[in-house]
């Protein structure tokens, strides 16, 4: 089985792609200095917990949303259009921040179903392979975007130019739309019940993986109560997780295409390794940026060959997200509860 794409569906992947590098460069730069503006453990894990709650619980209702009026598309840019909101409105600093970053997560619950479903829906048998582009150009913006985060930190400028890509990323889906296939935008109301089945089993594998897995917000919280780095090599980390995260993409979901089962043991290994990288190693820089990259290329699993996984409609995708941030919240709580304890194991 060649890696073929049609050229017309490799151009609307690769722009769609673009779209989520200009977001993601918003959205995930500000995430990466959540932890370093944030003092307090428990307040970063409010702000988070609240923002991952809105993020991913609500996409069951919104892909239910999407399925019933077909809207995908202004669902989609709708989404979008919250990214560049939410971070000016969050930098203004506390309790906007809260306020803000918990409107751009609502621009990603609203967003991602619809988004999933386009994307498939020109995928054919390349699924792995077209969520795997998609995957990589999104981690570029990822690792770009803690990059801008750092460097405001130095000084350079605001930390409103963060809001800057995604407004820009409206204008690239523009675009994407208009070279999208006209008999793939036919409106379709799918049954509610399929799309559920369809992301089903996805959701409980992501889960049940997702939750071993050493989120790169945790191992930060790890470097921050062990090693007190400086914010920017706080947010660096971050970029360090998204890096390895593009890099695995696409051979990830190349390897879905031809043997399923196989990819879908790769994420969990890895996440399992991250675990065990940033507990037994969180002392030192070299454990914490191995436990970064091993993230990396555990979420780039979940993002590849666990959304390749979902057959149907946008519900399918919503009940994926909710697994998958269910998963992330899990993870993110857990270690670090673990790195406080060894925090104080250390200072003992």
């Amino acid at each position: 089985m060649g890696l073929a794409l049609d050229k017309r569906v490799l151009r609307i992947v690769v722009i769609f792609g673009v779209v989520s590098l200009l977001a993601d460069m918003s959205y995930e730069g500000f995430r990466s200095i959540l932890a370093p503006l944030i003092e307090r453990s428990y307040e970063l894990g409010a702000v988070v917990g609240i923002g991952e709650v809105i993020a991913w619980g609500l996409r069951p209702l919104t892909g239910v949303i999407a399925d019933i009026t077909a809207r995908y598309w202004l669902l989609t840019i709708t989404g979008y259009a919250l990214v560049p909101v939410g971070i000016l409105i969050a930098v203004q600093g506390w309790p906007w921040l809260a306020i803000g970053y918990s409107i751009e997560r609502f621009g990603k619950a609203l967003r991602s179903p619809a988004r999933d479903y386009l994307l498939s829906s020109i995928a054919g048998k390349r699924r792995g392979l077209v969520f795997g582009i998609h995957e990589l150009l999104d981690q570029v913006g990822a690792v770009l975007g803690p990059m801008m985060a750092a460097l405001a930190f130095m000084g350079y400028y605001g930390l409103w130019v963060l809001s800057v890509p995604g407004a820009f990323s409206v204008v690239a889906l523009l675009y994407a739309m208009d070279l999208y296939p006209k008999t793939a935008m036919t409106p379709k109301r799918h049954s509610i019940y399929e799309s559920f089945k369809g992301g089903l089993w996805p959701a409980l594998y992501v889960f049940l993986a997702g939750t071993m897995t050493a989120n790169p917000i945790a191992i930060q919280e790890v470097a921050k109560i062990i090693l007190s780095p400086s914010k920017a090599v706080l947010a660096m980390l971050y970029a360090a997780a998204m890096l390895s995260d593009a890099a695995a993409a696409i051979p990830l979901g190349a390897l879905y295409d031809r043997a399923p089962r196989a990819a879908a043991l790769l994420p969990p290994l890895f996440g399992i390794l991250a675990g065990l990288a940033a507990l037994a190693m969180g002392h030192s820089v070299v454990g914490i940026v191995l436990a970064s990259l091993l993230s990396g290329v555990a979420i780039a699993g979940y993002e590849t060959v666990a959304r390749a996984m979902v057959k149907g409609g946008a519900t399918g995708y919503g009940v994926f997200g909710l697994s998958y941030g269910a998963a992330t919240a899990a993870s993110i709580i857990i270690y670090s509860l673990l790195a406080i304890k060894i925090g104080r194991m250390i200072v003992i």
